[in-house]
């Protein structure tokens, strides 16, 4: 008799410690009424999104019934407790804890162009007590490219194009893509230019290279894909109004002696690589109206030889992911012979001291260099290659002073000095900017690829 008394009250014990112990039904709280999901490819699953549901009464609350509004026929899927599963039942959660809900989704093709917006619900019941979460997503049709481009061929605007690997544009191959056409990659993902690339954008169908991570947070992430790169036996290439992002290099055209690609950049962003956004030897480059920023070493890299002209660009680095040690711009002869650039009318800043540095004594640098209107931060005292030949009408101080450097936006704002300092003979060239903004000829066009515009203020993003 004494030691079923003595169990009973060990019995007792453990069930006042119990914390799951005698629950009942009561409120639930959530962490959202609504778990939205970006864009997801059709046929392809998503990133996985949670939903905290915790208990706020004081004793463990019960919930009886938590199950999926659509079923086994919903698109979403959820994971509770470490289950897959479409409904549960008799789920305890202790006073003042939480259990974590994990869905995904997975959206069946529809063979049209535009998204199409799916929905369903998580549904709870407690007693006399019940709640319900939204579940939302965009599905969107994907065109899978997995054959190399061997032949001239057309990409359209409509459903994107997924690169999963390596794409190769054979050398007699010229990939034209129209207006609107927006290409996404994969994880490590490549595309190797052998023949010719013609990105025909414009200011209000813009062509972009991108990431398939859709979802907000990774649109400024770099390094999710390698980039763009251009054989030496590669002509004609253009990018114009197009964007390309997220990579490792963005743009590499890698020429050799006696072979010399060639590109025209207009009006194009790269931005948010790892690495750096162009990279180019021994190649014929022009740029107009664009912008490169956000790269882990040098923005802009130029080496072994070649010609280089940029007009009315920005070219800017800022890097928060670890120290950066190289500037935004780097020339260098390499194991070849000096590279000769030409800077009209932009922009070369940054957050180091020297955003320029070019590899070479004074004498070759004045031969193979040249800055006229434009503002390049850069310690001219400092400076072993500097000298008064290499810049004409050029402010290396003070800040430019964008609207949001923080936030890529690289719009100069009311104080900046860049304000209608810019020569006028190229400004009247090209009398629009990279958002196709005109310039004023007669008031003084400014610096870098962006037109300040009467009234412009910061906006939470840029386009």
């Amino acid at each position: 008799m004494r030691n079923f008394l003595l169990f009973l009250m060990i019995a007792a014990a453990c069930l006042g410690c119990d914390p799951l112990a005698g629950p009942v039904s009561g409120r639930i709280s959530f962490s959202a009424d609504t778990i939205s999901f970006d864009t997801v490819f059709s046929g392809m699953g998503s990133a996985t999104l949670e939903l905290r549901v915790s208990n706020p009464e004081n004793d463990p609350l019960l919930i009886e019934r938590i199950w999926l509004g659509g079923g086994t026929a919903s698109p979403f899927r959820l994971n509770i407790d470490g289950e897959a599963v479409t409904e549960a039942s008799d789920v305890v959660i202790a006073r003042d804890d939480s259990i974590f809900i994990f869905i995904e989704v997975t959206i069946d093709p529809t063979g049209g162009d535009l998204p199409v917006a799916v929905t369903d619900s998580v549904n709870f019941l407690s007693g006399n007590f019940g709640g319900r979460v939204i579940l939302e997503a965009w599905g969107q049709d994907i065109r899978i490219v997995d054959e190399d481009i061997l032949s001239d061929a057309i990409w359209a605007e409509g459903k994107p194009y997924l690169i999963n690997g390596s794409l190769f544009i054979d050398t007699v191959a010229t990939l034209t893509l129209d207006p609107g056409t927006r290409v996404y990659m994969h994880y490590g993902s490549s595309v190797t230019v052998a023949g010719s690339l013609r990105a025909n954008g414009t200011p209000d169908k813009r062509i972009i290279f991108a990431t398939d991570r859709l979802e907000e947070e990774y649109a400024d992430i770099p390094g999710r894909w390698k980039g763009l790169k251009f054989l030496g036996c590669s002509r004609g290439n253009v990018l114009s109004h197009a964007g390309i992002r997220n990579a490792e290099i963005a743009v590499e055209v890698d020429g050799r002696p006696g072979s010399v690609p060639d590109i025209t950049l207009n009006s194009t962003m790269l931005m948010h690589n790892s690495v750096a956004s162009l990279v180019a030897r021994n190649a014929e480059i022009f740029a107009v109206n664009s912008l490169f920023a956000h790269s882990g070493f040098s923005t802009v890299s130029l080496a072994e030889g070649g010609s280089y002209e940029f007009v009315h660009c920005t070219i800017n680095n800022r890097w928060e992911y670890s120290h950066r040690s190289e500037p935004a711009l780097h020339i260098t002869p390499g194991e070849g012979v000096m590279p000769a650039v030409s800077v009209f009318n932009s922009v070369i800043s940054g957050n180091l001291t020297d955003e320029l540095q070019i590899e070479t004594s004074q004498a070759m640098a004045a031969q193979w260099f040249r800055a006229d209107s434009s503002f390049i931060k850069v310690d001219t005292l400092t400076a072993s290659w500097f000298s008064s030949l290499l810049f004409r009408d050029v402010l290396t101080t003070p800040d430019p002073r964008f609207i949001d450097e923080y936030a890529w936006d690289f719009r100069p704002d009311t104080l900046s000095p860049l304000l209608d300092c810019a020569g006028r003979s190229k400004a009247s060239l090209y009398q629009y900017d990279i958002r196709n903004m005109p310039r004023p000829y007669y008031a003084g066009p400014d610096m870098g690829a962006y037109e300040r515009q009467a009234g412009e203020k910061r906006k939470e993003k840029e386009e």
